[in-house]
C-alpha cells in the first residue's frame, strides 16, 4: 500500500492522520481514515527499524561492560513499547475503519 491518499493531504489534514493514526479513533472524514490505513505499515516498519537499532546498540555496551549500557538498556525497552503501541494503533484504526465500512 503506497501513501497515495496521505500526500494528497493538506498539512491540517496530515496533522489529522496522524491524531486519527496514534490515537486509534476513527475520524468522521473517509479520507483521513484511509491515509492513517495507508500510514500505519510505515509506521511500524521505522519503529521497528529503530528497536532493531537499538538492541545492536545495546547488545555492543552490555558486552564492553560499558557504563552508558543502562541507558541504551533503557530506550531499548522504551523502543520495545513504541513498537507494541504502534501495533496496537495499527490493529485500532484498521478494526474501525473495516467496521465503518461494513
Amino acid at each position: 500500500m503506497r501513501l497515495t491518499t496521505y500526500k494528497t493531504c493538506s498539512f491540517q489534514e496530515k496533522r489529522a492522520v496522524l491524531r486519527t493514526f496514534w490515537s486509534g479513533r476513527a475520524s468522521n472524514l473517509d479520507k483521513i481514515n484511509l491515509a492513517a490505513r495507508e500510514y500505519g505499515p510505515y509506521a511500524l516498519a521505522l519503529v521497528a527499524i529503530i528497536t532493531l537499532e537499538l538492541v545492536v546498540i545495546a547488545a555492543l555496551l552490555i558486552a564492553r561492560a560499558n557504563g552508558w549500557a543502562w541507558v541504551s538498556t533503557s530506550a531499548f525497552v522504551l523502543s520495545l513499547w513504541s513498537l507494541w503501541w504502534t501495533t496496537v494503533c495499527r490493529q485500532k484504526i484498521n478494526a474501525s475503519t473495516a467496521s465503518s465500512n461494513s
